[in-house]
């Protein structure tokens, strides 16, 4: 079973001064995305967990990408694996926005939800064209509030973030913004499932869990039956896919074939999200008996220093960073508006020609000041919901996947290919 909130917070503050991707393409660059900001993440991390959404990052940044121009908008896209392309792009944002959307169907037992938002100081005037888009596209909200009444904007803030995850994250912001603050985009993601075969609680037992430099005591959960699995020499790793009981969300379990002799995260600098695909695409029915640790984690991080190695650089410098889609310069005319206008209306604009408009907008002053990422995850036997106990026994004949070293976790939806949630975990009790 899994529980999941995270979320993502731009601070955008007042400064002095490829081609068109299929859906199982775009995807794949969302998720190789996030792949790749992990093994970022890892870099200096000490071995501590990291848990991400890079669904929920993905449509963050292209919350950012869809007010950006200039350098600014190279950087995004190409992080994003989107086009460098302004119209080919747009085709994008309609093919991610509806992904999203798809993720929402809550038709089934599980429920995943993403939401975004953003809130504007009524001194920084956001561009109706883009909320407009941002609306239609992604669902996103847009609101005006005064910055300078900071207690106000903390509580607002709150209040929508608890909302969003079902009040299991009420106290995202723990401090208020600074006083300062030009406009804050939020993206929130939710899921709760119960897993297709449950585990069984009475087998749940306190067992020795091998972190990279001690052994600690962990609940283990057990479970046993027919599942996905793969022992592959070929890439060094065993996998195994556990199912939720929607049919069309799974979690994916990785670890090192031989933990002796490879580390978690020698390993995953070795593979990327194609090779991890590729690898799902070789799973094979087999009769396994599982031990997964029970978790239930929190993981916030800014996410700035991350973004910078992965190459988004300029979002974050004043006089660099160019939101002029996306917020008013004070010295707006008719003329600009009618441009914003015609970006978004005229199909006869070439992209070169829309390029060129789109660059020439005056900057609004704003600069992206952190990007805050907050995360829960609980795993347990069933779910949210308690679930009826079911037999199980054990067989000498069945492949074992012990998750009871560091591992690495992703939840994907199967309708879209979006990896929803990914972690690597080297301390279950973390």
């Amino acid at each position: 079973m899994g529980l999941i909130i995270e979320y993502e917070i731009l601070y955008l503050i007042k400064i002095p001064n490829a081609e068109n991707i299929e859906k199982d393409g775009l995807a794949n660059s969302v998720n190789s995305f996030g792949f790749n900001l992990v093994n970022k993440l890892l870099v200096d991390n000490n071995e501590k967990n990291i848990i991400i959404s890079p669904t929920g990052i993905a449509g963050l940044l292209s919350m950012a990408l869809l007010g950006s121009v200039g350098k600014s908008y190279d950087e995004l896209a190409n992080i994003l694996g989107f086009s460098q392309d302004v119209k080919i792009n747009r085709a994008n944002h309609e093919l991610f926005g509806g992904l999203l959307k798809t993720l929402n169907d809550n038709e089934t037992s599980s429920k995943t939800m993403f939401a975004d938002a953003v809130f504007v100081d009524d001194d920084s005037k956001l561009r109706q064209e883009y909320r407009s888009y941002l609306q239609r596209v992604y669902n996103g909200e847009a609101r005006d509030v005064d910055f300078a009444d900071q207690d106000t904007v903390k509580a607002l803030i709150n209040e929508w973030a608890s909302n969003q995850t079902n009040g299991k994250i009420a106290d995202f912001l723990k401090e208020s913004l600074p006083g300062n603050t030009k406009a804050v985009l939020l993206s929130a993601m939710y899921f709760s499932g119960q897993w297709e075969h449950p585990f069984v609680p009475e087998y749940t037992m306190k067992l020795p869990f091998k972190k990279p430099k001690e052994e600690i005591t962990a609940d283990l959960m057990l479970n046993y039956g027919k599942f996905n699995y793969i022992y592959s020499v070929e890439d060094e790793l065993q996998m195994i896919a556990l199912p939720y009981n929607d049919s069309s969300t799974v979690m994916y379990v990785i670890k090192p074939r031989k933990p002796d002799n490879l580390s978690l995260v020698e390993l995953l600098k070795r593979l990327n999200y194609t090779t991890i695909d590729n690898v799902i695409s070789r799973l094979t029915s087999q009769v396994c008996i599982i031990r997964l640790p029970k978790m239930d984690l929190q993981y916030n991080e800014n996410l700035v220093d991350a973004f910078k190695s992965l190459g988004i650089q300029s979002i974050f410098v004043p006089e660099q960073a160019n939101f002029a889609l996306m917020i008013e310069n004070k010295m707006v005319n008719k003329t600009e508006d009618e441009l914003i206008t015609r970006i978004n209306n005229d199909e006869t604009l070439e992209s070169k020609n829309l390029r060129e408009i789109i660059d020439a907008l005056p900057n609004p002053g704003v600069h992206v000041d952190k990007i805050i990422h907050d995360v829960k995850i609980t795993i347990n036997e069933y779910g949210t919901e308690a679930a009826a106990a079911t037999g199980a026994f054990l067989a000498r004949t069945a492949e074992q996947f012990y998750a009871d070293s560091p591992f690495y976790l992703f939840i994907r939806n199967e309708k879209t290919k979006l990896v929803t949630f990914s972690a690597a975990i080297f301390d279950p009790l973390s």
